[in-house]
C-alpha cells in the first residue's frame, strides 16, 4: 500500500488582506497547505517554527520590503522556492530578487493559471535541486565507503605479504643458537636504538619492520642460485641483496619507507651511507652487533661495541653506535 504524498506547504506573505486571502483560498483549493503572513516579521517567525516548500511574497510591504526579507528567508532555508509579487512599474526590484535567490516573479494582479504554473515550476526546480544534492551526498558517501574498504583490503594484503616474507626469512636462517631468530633480535634491538635516538612511534615501527626483513634480499639471491639457473631470479633482476629486497618490497606502497631503509643498506657511512635513511644506519649497527655477539666469533658485548666504535664514522653511524651502547648498557650485558 503506497502512502499519499503530503501537500506542499506554501507561505503567502502580503500586507494586503484581500490579495493574501484570495491567493490563499485558490492555493488551498488546488491542493496546497497554505499559511498566511501579513508582513516580513511575521513571515520570518513562521518560517523559524515550521518547514515550507514555497513562499509567495509581495515586493512592496511596510516595515520590511520583499527585497529586505528575501535574504533573511534564504538564510533560514536555502531550499525555499520563492516567487515575488510585484507591481507593473517595478521590474528592476523583481530582477534584483532573482539575483538574491528568488525562483520567479509575477506581475500584479496575478493571473491564477499563471500562478499555478509558476508555482509548479518553482517546486519542481526545488525538488530536482534537493534530489541532485542528495544524490551527490549519497555518491560521496558511497565513494568514501568503497575507498575505505579498498584501503583496508590493501592494508590487509600488505600485512599478509609482510608476514609471509618474515616467515620466509625465519625459515632460511641457519640452524644453531646464533642463526635462529637473528632477524628477530636485530628487529628488537633496532627498535630500542631508534627510540634512544628520539624517533617517533611510526618511525620506530618502520625501523623494526626493516630490520625484521633486512636479510630478505640475501635469502632471495641464495634461492635463485640454488635453482641452478639464472632464470630463477628473472623477476628480481640482478643486483646486491638490498637492491633485490627493495624490488620485492616495492609493490607494498604503504611500507615505502621500509623499502627505502632496506634498499639503502649497501652504502657505507663514509660515502653514500652518510646520506642513507637513519633507519638504514640503525639496522647496519644492530645487525653488526648481533653478528659479532651471536655469530661464530661469539664476542662479549663490550668487545663487540669496541669493534663497532673502531669503525664508527667510516662504516657505521657514530650516533647509532652511541645509542646502541646506551641500550646495551641498560640491559646490563
Amino acid at each position: 500500500m503506497t502512502t499519499a504524498k503530503a501537500p506542499y506547504r506554501v507561505l503567502v506573505t502580503d500586507d494586503d488582506d484581500g490579495v493574501r486571502n484570495a491567493l490563499s483560498r485558490y492555493l488551498a483549493k488546488v491542493g496546497y497547505d497554505v499559511v498566511q503572513a501579513d508582513g516580513g516579521a511575521a513571515a520570518l517567525d513562521i518560517l523559524a517554527h515550521g518547514h515550507f516548500a514555497a513562499m509567495l511574497c509581495d515586493l512592496r510591504m511596510p516595515g520590511m520590503t520583499g527585497v529586505e526579507l528575501l535574504p533573511k528567508v534564504m538564510a533560514q532555508d536555502s531550499d525555499l522556492a520563492v516567487i515575488m509579487l510585484t507591481a507593473v512599474g517595478d521590474p528592476g526590484s523583481a530582477i534584483q530578487c532573482l539575483k538574491l535567490g528568488a525562483t520567479d516573479y509575477l506581475i500584479k494582479p496575478v493571473e491564477l493559471d499563471e500562478l499555478s504554473h509558476a508555482l509548479q515550476y518553482a517546486l519542481r526546480k526545488r525538488d530536482l535541486e534537493i534530489e541532485r544534492r542528495e544524490m551527490e551526498q549519497w555518491l560521496a558517501r558511497e565513494v568514501a565507503e568503497k575507498t575505505k574498504e579498498l584501503s583496508e583490503q590493501s592494508r590487509q594484503v600488505e600485512l599478509l605479504s609482510l608476514s609471509i616474507l618474515m616467515a620466509l626469512v625465519d625459515a632460511s636462517e641457519p640452524p644453531g643458537p646464533g642463526g635462529r631468530n637473528h632477524s628477530m633480535r636485530v628487529a628488537n634491538l633496532s627498535a630500542h636504538v631508534a627510540a634512544e635516538l628520539g624517533l617517533d612511534a611510526e618511525a620506530i615501527e618502520q625501523v623494526r619492520l626493516a630490520a625484521r626483513l633486512h636479510d630478505l634480499g640475501r635469502v632471495a639471491a641464495r634461492d635463485a642460485r640454488l635453482s641452478g639457473s639464472e632464470r630463477g631470479a628473472e623477476g628480481l633482476g640482478h643486483g646486491s641483496p638490498p637492491a633485490i629486497a627493495a624490488r620485492i618490497l616495492e609493490p607494498l606502497r604503504r611500507h615505502a619507507e621500509v623499502t627505502r631503509i632496506i634498499g639503502a643498506q649497501d652504502g657505507r657511512f663514509d660515502g653514500a651511507g652518510a646520506h642513507a635513511p637513519v633507519g638504514s644506519r640503525i639496522v647496519a649497527v644492530t645487525n653488526g652487533f648481533d653478528e659479532l655477539t651471536e655469530g661464530p666469533q661469539k664476542m662479549r658485548a663490550p668487545d663487540a661495541l669496541a669493534s663497532l666504535r673502531a669503525r664508527a664514522g667510516t662504516e657505521f653511524d657514530p650516533a647509532a653506535v652511541t645509542a646502541l651502547a646506551a641500550v646495551i648498557g641498560r640491559r646490563g650485558t
